[in-house]
C-alpha cells in the first residue's frame, strides 16, 4: 500500500488544522448541553443482564477519492459521492465476562451532479443510487483478563451478505455480497482516580467468495471474487473534562490485502484497499440513563476509498433488558 504522499510537518499541520475544524463545534455543543453520561470503551463488557444500545446517523459527501497510489483526486465525471447511513446496535451481557451484539444498518449511496447537485447521467441510472437493509453484522466480546485498572477482550465477529451485489465504482453498492469473519484483540486501561482511560483493538479479517448469480450464464462475465484479508485497528482515548462529560480520540483503520480485481475479468489486475481515519468524538448525557453522541470521521490516508470527513451523531441507551418487579424479600 503506498500512502497519501505528506511530509510528517505537513501532515502534522493538516491533523492539527482538521482537528480544530471539526471538532472546536463539536465540543461547543457538549458543553452547552451539560447532562452527560460516561460510556465505556471497546474492551469493557456490560455485566450480566446488562444492554448497551445505539441508533446512529451517519452522512458523508465527498468529490474526492484515494486512487491506487493513495493520491486524494477528484471522482471523475464531475460527479460527488453522497452516502446517508443509519446503523442499530445493540449489545446484550450475557454473563459479566460475555457480551453479545448485532447491528442492522440502512444505508443510502448515491452519485450526484458536483455543480448543480443533480443526479448524474454518468454512471447509467440504474448504477446511480443503491439504498436499502446493508449486510448484519454479529459479535460475541468474551472478557479475559480484569486486573488493576486492565481490561483484556477477544471479540469475534461475522457479516452477513444481505441483498445483491452490484460492482459498481467503490462502495455504491450496499453489501459486499460476501461472509466476514473478525478476530479482534482488546486491551484497556483505566487511569482512575484520573478520569481518562486508553484502548486499543488489533484484529484479522478474513473475507469469503463472492459468487455471481449469473455465472455459468452464456454471455455473461463471471464477475466472482474474493477480497483480500484486512487487518483492522483502532487506538482511542477518552478524558472526562466535567462531570458526565466524555471527550475522545480515535485514531482507527483498515489495511487490505491484495486480490484479484473484477472490473477487468479479461485483464487480470491486482488491487487492494485501505484506509485510516482520524475521529474526534464528544458523549454528554441527556439522562442517567441515554447518551449523546457527535463525531467527525476523517480520512487520514487510503488507497481505493473515498476521502472527506464523515459526520455522525447517535443516541444511545444502557440499563437492565428487564427490571425486576418483584425482588427477594421486596413488594
Amino acid at each position: 500500500m503506498t500512502l497519501y504522499p505528506r511530509t510528517a510537518n505537513v501532515c502534522l499541520e493538516f491533523l492539527h488544522q482538521q482537528f480544530t475544524r471539526h471538532a472546536t463545534p463539536l465540543l461547543i455543543v457538549a458543553l452547552s448541553i451539560l447532562l452527560p453520561q460516561m460510556a465505556s470503551a471497546g474492551a469493557w463488557t456490560l455485566g450480566k443482564g446488562r444492554v448497551w444500545s445505539m441508533v446512529t446517523h451517519m452522512s458523508q459527501s465527498t468529490d474526492q477519492h484515494y486512487d491506487a497510489d493513495g493520491n486524494a483526486v477528484e471522482i471523475p465525471a464531475d460527479a460527488r459521492y453522497q452516502s446517508q447511513q443509519v446503523y442499530f446496535n445493540v449489545y446484550y451481557g450475557l454473563t459479566d465476562q460475555i457480551d453479545l451484539g448485532l447491528q442492522v444498518p440502512y444505508i443510502s449511496n448515491k452519485f450526484v451532479d458536483k455543480d448543480e447537485s443533480n443526479e448524474v447521467a454518468t454512471p447509467p441510472p440504474a448504477l446511480e443510487t443503491e439504498s436499502g437493509i446493508g449486510d448484519l453484522r454479529g459479535f460475541a466480546k468474551i472478557n479475559l483478563l480484569q486486573q488493576a485498572g486492565l481490561v483484556g477482550t477477544l471479540k469475534l465477529g461475522f457479516k452477513l451478505p444481505v441483498g445483491d451485489y452490484r460492482p459498481v465504482p467503490e462502495a455504491l453498492s450496499i453489501t459486499g455480497g460476501q461472509w466476514d469473519f473478525d478476530v479482534v484483540a482488546q486491551l484497556g486501561r483505566s487511569f482512575w482516580p484520573v478520569p481518562m482511560y486508553a484502548n486499543v483493538d488489533l484484529g484479522y479479517r478474513l473475507r469469503g467468495e463472492y459468487t455471481d448469480p449469473a455465472a455459468g450464464e452464456a454471455d455473461v462475465i463471471d464477475r466472482s471474487y474474493t477480497p483480500g484479508a484486512e487487518l483492522v485497528f483502532n487506538a482511542e482515548a477518552g478524558y472526562s473534562p466535567m462531570d458526565k462529560l466524555l471527550v475522545a480520540l480515535k485514531y482507527e483503520g483498515v489495511v487490505g490485502a491484495e486480490y484479484d480485481a473484477i472490473s477487468n475479468p479479461g485483464t487480470p489486475e491486482r488491487i487492494s484497499q485501505s484506509v485510516t481515519y482520524l475521529v474526534p468524538t464528544v458523549l454528554v448525557g441527556l439522562h442517567p440513563n441515554v447518551s449523546l453522541e457527535a463525531s467527525a470521521r476523517m480520512t487520514v490516508s487510503g488507497s481505493r476509498y473515498f476521502a472527506g470527513p464523515t459526520y455522525g451523531v447517535g443516541l444511545s441507551f444502557t440499563g437492565n433488558l428487564i427490571e425486576q418487579v418483584v425482588r427477594q424479600g421486596t413488594p
